[in-house]
Formats: C-alpha cells, structure tokens, sequence
C-alpha cells in the first residue's frame, strides 16, 4: 500500500498550528520525504519514524522548503551515534545555491548528497518504486517529482512553480497531482511566473488528465474556500485541499 501524508502546506511561513512544505510517502514500509520546511520535522515525528527515513528529497532551497534539514541532520546523528540507524540519508538535492549545496555535501556522516541535476537524467528505480524528476519555474533551481510504480506515475508534485508550456506534460497521466497553489488571482501578473493560482492548478490536473488534485502550498491568508471553489469550476475529478496530517491513500 502507498499512502501520502501531508506533514506541511504552507509557504513562506505557516499558520500557528501548521507548518511549510512537507510530505511523506510510505511504500510498503519505505518513507520518502519531499521537502522539509519550517515545522515539517516536529510533524514528522507524529507520523513517522525518522530514523527508518529512506529518501529526502529537496525540491528546491527556500527555506519554506528545506529549513527543517538542520533539525534532521542533528536527529540523525544522534540515532547514528546510539547505533538505531546505520547508513547514512539519501537527499537529493537541486544544483543551487551554491553555497547552501556545498554545506549540506560536508554532512557526509549523515546524508549522501545526489544532484538532482544528474537524477532527472535517469529512473532511480528503488524496486518496489521509481522517482522521476523534471526542472519547473521558479526564481532557483527547482524542480518537480514523479513517484512511479511498476514504471505508471501514481504521484507528481509539482514543488513551487509557475505554469510553463511543458508542465501539462511532465504531469500527463499521473494518478494523483499535488499541486501548489500558492496565489490568487489579481497576483498573477506580479507573481505568475513562479507560483499558481488553484484556478491553473486545477487546469493543470485537467489538461494532464490526472484523476485526483491535492491543492497544497497555501499563502496563510488566503479563503482556503475560495480557492476550491476556483479549482472545482475549472476540474472534474477530486478535488482535495490538503491539511496538516490528513493521510491520502493512493490507489493504483
């Protein structure tokens, strides 16, 4: 069984009882998780054991979505150095910046650092699961996930972008699509190359022919209520608006 747990949705900063950027999918008993924003470790913690983590991934380092790494790294080192975990974390990680790349590759007693500049250019089959990686449109380097099995998409995220012509292709056919959907409407013209509205997400999941939307990434502010509304008027599958520990199964 795969299910999707949803540890954060927020960006850039979180509602007092949420959190920025995280999710974890458990395979069968292997946890991948993709981004680890502010408070997404101490959610973590409610829904899954971190020193069993198999993957991290890193769509991109804004701290929404990585800063949580800190605290991560210095819970595995403890788990390490008490013997409750052996080999190190895979985290892939996007090319830039610089200098935050280079810091997290002198972890090397907790993480393996892979460039998901080289991983985009493969199937990193895991067998029970593949993972699949596509550049999006952001202000840095970032990039969009595929959770595949049995080589069929059964999850992508899109991570933050705005929409770009090849996006509908990097998401056609997948199961599920979480989708961000970070803005609204008048802020499009400012902001829309780098973030979406629920109204494009959901055209997104429309247009790829996904069969399920999960909406995430939300601006604190926003009328959560409103932006369904707009995502329903524009898809006819499921819509659903993610939430701090709401737990997905997904259905082949």
């Amino acid at each position: 069984m795969v299910t999707l747990t949803i540890l954060g949705n927020y960006g850039p900063y979180a509602t007092a009882q949420g959190a920025c950027s995280g999710y974890v999918i458990n395979a069968d008993g292997f946890q991948i998780m993709l981004d680890c924003g502010n408070g997404s470790f101490s959610k973590l913690q409610k829904y899954a054991d971190y020193a069993t983590l198999g993957i991290l991934v890193i769509t991109h380092l804004h701290p929404d979505h990585y800063s949580d790494i800190y605290c991560l790294r210095q819970a595995l080192k403890y788990q390490m150095r008490e013997g409750n975990r052996k080999e190190p974390l895979f985290v892939y990680l996007p090319e830039g910046p610089e200098s935050l790349v280079n810091e997290m590759k002198q972890w090397e007693d907790v993480f393996t650092v892979v460039s998901l500049e080289e991983a985009k250019k493969a199937v990193n089959d895991f067998n029970l699961f593949q993972l699949k990686f596509f550049p999006v449109q952001h202000q840095i380097p970032a990039y969009g996930v595929q959770f595949c099995v049995n080589h069929q998409t059964l999850l992508t995220y899109t991570g933050d972008t705005g929409w770009f012509p090849q996006l509908e292709e990097h998401c056609r056919g997948s199961r599920y699509l979480l989708a961000e959907a970070s803005l609204r409407e008048y802020e499009l013209a400012e902001r829309g190359q780098c973030h979406m509205t629920a109204r494009q997400a959901a055209m997104l999941a429309q247009n790829s022919g996904a069969e399920n939307l999960i909406l995430t990434h939300f601006f604190p502010e926003n009328n959560l209520h409103q932006q369904q509304r707009e995502a329903e008027q524009n898809y006819d599958g499921k819509i659903y608006m993610s939430g701090t520990g709401k737990t997905y199964i997904l259905q082949p």
